[in-house]
């Protein structure tokens, strides 16, 4: 019979490492898929990491894969999950599933638990220069990049039209431009911006209160609010991009802020509706329905990890999701063997002496 590992864990990014981190510590066996296509590919640096701050995305993994090396445990294969299916085990007369998977060779192997960990792909909006920029001028969130331009101008691409999430981005942009450590906000006076919010057409909140207010909140931080319709994005030949407007104008910015929509990727949805698990959806995107604290799903010995069981996307948040389910794997194996290990001690007390 095939190896029977304690958790397959497809995703080799810093969610899935984190899982597999955390069963070293506790001698639990795994094994890690991965296609080697990472989200954050293309990104120089990130940010927000407590001690891994400036960091490349690759260097990372590449130390994370080290600590995991380094216990023994894991086994990691270069390849692509396509499918996904259950079996129905015995262990000393007690029944469980195990999560079996194949990948596009044909390839197949068995686990007791499932870590899903595959990530989620942006769904760039069909804009003229809008992928040339990407990331490197286009930046999704502050806690990421931002602070090394903070001193220029900056936009917010209020595209493919202006939401309360954009005026919450220009303020938090606003602020940005002030001198690390002085934005206090409070007892600040309005004076012009370097924010400049690009709402592509006419910013009309009609009947929509919030947004109403949201305007009236950037013209009281003296936020600038640009209504002419986008046309296409170029980037300066030094740093930052220019915006071009259907009147031919353009302005210059030293980054665009702009979110677009997240979504597992079409392999992922294949094993999501093989599995049949919930999906959730955000303002931003969509994900698996994974419940806290070790973000398990639906399904007894699933779990969902990093940006695909979260709408909150950052490094950090997937380490901590991944930690949070070694802690979920190991608790659903030692229910497993808790279970076989009374068994066989109801069925001979003196086995073990």
């Amino acid at each position: 019979m095939a190896k029977l590992y304690d958790s397959l864990i497809i995703g080799s990014g810093p969610a899935g490492l984190s899982v597999a981190l955390g069963l070293g510590r506790v001698h639990r066996s795994c094994v890690v898929f991965s296609n080697s296509s990472f989200r954050n590919a293309g990104v120089h640096a990130a940010h927000s990491i407590l001690g891994h701050d400036g960091k490349s995305p690759e260097q990372i993994r590449q130390a994370g894969h080290r600590e995991v090396e380094a216990y023994g445990h894991a086994e990691f294969i270069e390849t692509s999950i396509e499918k996904v299916n259950t079996e129905q085990r015995q262990a000393h007369k007690q029944s469980y599933n195990a999560f079996v998977v194949e990948d596009t060779k044909g390839q197949r192997w068995s686990g007791r638990t499932l870590v899903l960990a595959t990530g989620v792909k942006d769904i760039l909006p069909d804009l003229t220069g809008y992928a040339e920029n990407w990331p490197s001028n286009i930046y999704q969130c502050m806690f990421c990049d931002g602070h090394e331009r903070y001193h220029l101008p900056k936009g917010i691409l209020a595209y493919p039209k202006l939401t309360s999430m954009y005026i919450k981005f220009a303020t938090m942009a606003h602020f940005l431009s002030q001198t690390p450590g002085s934005a206090h906000g409070l007892a600040s006076l309005p004076k012009p911006s370097t924010v400049t919010v690009f709402t592509n057409g006419a910013a009309n909140p009609d009947n929509d209160e919030e947004l109403a207010k949201g305007l009236e909140i950037l013209a009281a931080h003296g936020i600038k609010v640009d209504q002419r319709p986008v046309a296409r994005l170029v980037p300066d030949p030094k740093e930052g991009v220019h915006v071009h407007f259907s009147d031919s104008e353009s302005v210059y910015m030293g980054f665009v802020v702009h979110k677009p929509w997240t979504q597992p990727s079409k392999l992922t949805t294949s094993i999501i509706e093989q599995l049949g698990l919930t999906m959730s959806s955000s303002p931003i995107g969509t994900y698996i329905s994974a419940n806290p604290p070790l973000n398990s799903t639906a399904i007894p010995g699933v779990f969902a990890v990093g940006d695909v069981g979260t709408p909150i996307a950052h490094l950090t948040m997937a380490m901590s999701g991944g930690a949070a389910a070694a802690a979920g794997v190991s608790h659903y194996c030692n229910d497993l063997d808790d279970q076989v290990a009374l068994q066989r001690y109801r069925e001979n007390p003196g086995q073990i002496k």
